[in-house]
């Protein structure tokens, strides 16, 4: 049976043209002539039987089957451009992987490793996505995603890498009136204000129930929405934050932000490696993941 399918050439030049609205500048982008193009898809049109353009008074106009044809067809020509593009920068091996990423572990964790990774594996090429757009994993150039979560999330894998390990953390200073700088109990926490994340309202509840304070104080406090500015609150002076450590290591080192209270409570939620099952086996995923399950935190 013959599959009902244009050739790439017209479908290029279509493209083209109804980018342009113009023979004269797609066949200018494309290298050939004017005439190659208007005949292109005049041979389209004669293959769909419909007419893709309105020729009127030397102008150049979609109808609506072209505008319709053109919306189906314009991703999947731009998917074998890409596609060809990491084929030929890959030379057949590793691959690109394309990723998205939270961003302050991106900026704070997983960027300052990567040089690791591109040594042992210049053949992977990382292309990270949008973050907004970043976990509809029916986009065909997603293949992974770094959330934060507790590790379930419908249609897709996940495997835990860092962050549950969450310190509450302060300007230096802050807890002076405490002795040594440090808070004398959990409870003595209370005493000042308490820093949120928006997503997990529930952090600072939640790590004072394990310690056995429980108390409403715990859910009041200003709310930030992400962890790089929850961190530039505690470094401000506006409050003790929990924040997961991995994000904070450069600022614990530094001492531009202190333990408030050492007790040493898991987080139920943390950053995981998501990928839809039908991609598990792609192998720049395959090797992406092998190289990040060597470095992921042990959590008893």
């Amino acid at each position: 049976m013959r599959r009902l399918c244009p050739s790439l050439t017209g479908l290029q030049a279509f493209e083209a043209a109804a980018r342009h609205l113009s023979f004269t500048l797609a066949a200018r982008e494309l290298h050939v002539t004017q005439g190659a193009v208007s005949k292109q898809v005049r041979q389209l049109e004669s293959s769909l039987g419909v007419d893709l353009f309105e020729r009127v008074r030397q102008r150049l106009l979609l109808t609506d089957a072209g505008r319709r044809y053109l919306e189906r067809i314009r991703p999947s020509l731009q998917e074998i451009e890409a596609a060809t593009v990491e084929l030929v920068a890959s030379q057949g091996r590793g691959g690109t992987l394309h990723i998205a990423s939270m961003p302050t572990l991106g900026a704070k964790w997983l960027i300052p490793r990567l040089p690791q990774f591109f040594e042992r594996h210049p053949e992977v090429t990382l292309e990270f996505v949008p973050h907004a757009q970043g976990y509809d994993f029916s986009q065909p150039d997603l293949d992974a995603a770094i959330r934060f979560g507790d590790g379930v999330w419908p249609g897709s894998l996940a495997d835990y890498m860092t962050g549950r390990e969450v310190l509450p953390v302060c300007r230096p200073g802050l807890l002076a009136n405490e002795p040594n700088g440090v808070a004398a109990s959990p409870q003595a926490l209370l005493n000042y204000p308490l820093l949120h994340h928006t997503t997990v309202p529930e952090a600072w509840s939640d790590w004072l129930g394990e310690l056995g304070v429980t108390t409403r104080e715990a859910w009041s406090g200003p709310r930030f929405d992400q962890f790089s500015l929850l961190t530039q609150a505690a470094l401000s002076g506006l409050g003790i934050a929990l924040i997961p450590r991995c994000l904070i290591e450069q600022e614990l080192a530094s001492g531009a932000l202190v333990v408030a209270h050492p007790a040493r409570v898991l987080s139920k939620k943390g950053y995981y490696l998501c990928y839809p099952e039908q991609k598990q086996h792609l192998p720049a995923l395959q090797t992406f993941r092998q190289w990040l399950m060597e470095g992921v935190d042990v959590v008893v």
